[in-house]
This record gives C-alpha cells, sequence and structure tokens, in this order.
C-alpha cells in the first residue's frame, strides 16, 4: 500500500489531493506577471490509495499576480474553473490575503469541506513568494 502525498486529504469516500503550478511572464527581459495554477483533483476512495485513482472531478485556481498588485495595492486576479468554464472570482475583500481565504472558503464549498489547511497555507505562501519577489527586483 502507498502512502498519501502531503497534499491529499483523505475522507470516508474520497481523495482530495493539489498540485502548484507557477510561471513567470515577462515583457522587455522585465518580470512582468507570476501566475500560480493550483490543479485540485478528487477521486473516489478504493481500499488501497493510488495516484491512478479514477478522477470524480478537477477544479483549476489560477491567481495572477502583476507589479501593480504589489506596488499600488490592486486585487490580484483569481479565476476559477470547474468543469469546462472560467470565470472571475470575485471577493469584497480588499486585501489580497483575505480574498485568498475567501476562495480558500469558496473552493472548501465546492469540494464539501475537504481540503486541508495546509492548502490555505500555500495559497498565502505562494502570493508571499510573489510579492516578495517583485519587491526584491525592483
Amino acid at each position: 500500500m502507498s502512502k498519501s502525498p502531503h497534499n491529499a486529504k483523505i475522507s470516508k469516500s474520497q481523495v482530495t489531493q493539489w498540485e502548484v503550478i507557477k510561471n513567470c511572464e515577462y515583457a522587455d527581459n522585465c518580470l512582468s506577471k507570476i501566475v500560480t495554477l493550483y490543479v485540485i483533483k478528487m477521486a473516489q476512495l478504493s481500499d488501497l490509495y493510488t495516484s491512478n485513482e479514477p478522477e470524480i472531478n478537477t477544479i483549476l485556481a489560477r491567481i495572477s499576480v502583476a507589479s501593480e498588485n504589489v506596488f499600488l495595492n490592486k486585487a490580484a486576479t483569481i479565476e476559477v474553473m470547474e468543469n469546462i468554464f472560467p470565470y472571475k472570482f470575485n471577493s469584497r475583500k480588499k486585501n489580497n490575503i483575505s480574498r485568498l481565504e475567501d476562495l480558500y472558503n469558496y473552493l472548501c464549498s465546492i469540494v464539501g469541506n475537504n481540503l486541508p489547511k495546509e492548502m490555505l497555507e500555500s495559497l498565502v505562501r505562494e502570493y508571499k513568494d510573489a510579492v516578495n519577489l517583485f519587491k526584491a527586483i525592483t
């Protein structure tokens, strides 16, 4: 039996796992945007956990951080894709960290509160890393 990875949460009936993909975009040899893509996969739980489980659902969350988000305190762009239709995630919060907390709570509502707190920590950590990178290059 293989162990479940650290980025997975196992409930009675399903396994929820996520991975992070980061991409840096450049314009005129300068960093212009950092895009972080979260791929959240849910699968039925069988007697033995394997990464080959058939997927029930996949949700994508894309967070784009540009220099204006850091220096002009503008809201980071957050998009969610369920099924085949992407849509912009809206939050009334002005602080980007609070907006990421709203995103985490929204994603939990989609997957039935089956996301570990480590994912929220990952959302905040990746955002802070992007902010620090922009601040370091100016």
